[in-house]
């Protein structure tokens, strides 16, 4: 009997020091994540309290995707290279899990739908340096707003065609693809076309290669084409800015629109931008 008890005995002890030992191991093999930042376009960002939006995307270094997480809490990982991203849309930019080298943004067909993600930045635990994650505007805003007076009864939807040179945004290595594709929007108009504006969110061009250019179709409530027009030139978008273009819907005997203000930004373009623009 007492040698029953001393074998148990042994065995317990072998137990807890085997349970020590992973214990030992797990601490060993995983690192807390807690020394990071997340900004919005350079600027200190958070996440608001009580909200539950996951704006954190982890990719193990072969590209797939390990977890999502919130920006509240600190979390563990295992020992390792990964490669962390974050928005502040996460529904919008990841809808579903994909491998990151397959993650590709597309450019909204209705143009109104904002592209902020940051970079894909590698860490490897154990996490001894300060990651900051900088969520990035890939996007910007063409205004088109009419400057008439005189309205023009004969139409009653203006609907808008932007010719673009991107269709989507490669998260792994911020490129974009570059692809031809228009987008297009209607806009219902009560005046004839005064105080018509509208807001189409587009890739940042980054060159004149790659400026936007503009047809404005004018129907009716059957949405027939009574008349169409195209705006000269091609203009480009700035990553988180604005350009507007200011214009006359109404004129007569106008296919193409050639005369028109243009604001980046709120500030005229340069003689040098103005030709690149014409």
């Amino acid at each position: 009997m007492k040698k029953i008890r001393n074998s148990i005995a042994v065995i317990g002890m072998l137990l807890l020091l085997m349970t020590a030992c992973s214990k030992d191991v797990l601490q060993y093999d995983t690192s807390i994540v807690k020394d990071f930042v997340i900004q919005l376009n350079g600027e200190p960002w958070s996440l608001n309290t009580g909200i539950s939006t996951k704006p954190i995307f982890i990719y193990n270094n072969d590209g797939d995707f390990f977890a999502n997480y919130s920006s509240h809490y600190r979390f563990a990982l295992d020992n390792g290279k990964y490669k962390f991203l974050a928005t502040d849309i996460p529904e919008q930019m990841v809808p579903s899990p994909v491998n990151l080298n397959d993650l590709i943004i597309p450019q909204s067909p209705n143009a109104d739908q904002a592209v902020k993600i940051s970079a894909a930045m590698p860490y490897e635990s154990p996490f001894a340096n300060k990651l900051t994650m900088n969520i990035l505007a890939r996007t910007g805003v063409l205004r088109l707003k009419a400057l008439d007076i005189v309205a023009d009864p004969s139409y009653t939807n203006i609907k808008t065609y932007v010719k673009v040179k991107r269709s989507g945004y490669k998260v792994a290595d911020e490129t974009f693809v570059q692809e031809d594709l228009t987008v297009s929007r209607s806009k219902k108009t009560t005046s004839g076309g005064i105080n018509y504006t509208d807001d189409f969110i587009l890739f940042q061009t980054d060159a004149e290669v790659n400026n936007v250019s503009i047809l404005i179709e004018f129907m009716t409530d059957d949405l027939v084409v009574v008349k169409t027009k195209e705006i000269s030139g091609s203009f480009p978008i700035l990553a988180n800015g604005v350009t507007q273009i200011s214009f006359n819907l109404n004129d007569v005997d106008t296919p193409i629109i050639e005369n028109y203000e243009v604001l980046i930004n709120g500030v005229a373009p340069t003689a040098k931008q103005i030709n690149q623009i014409k």
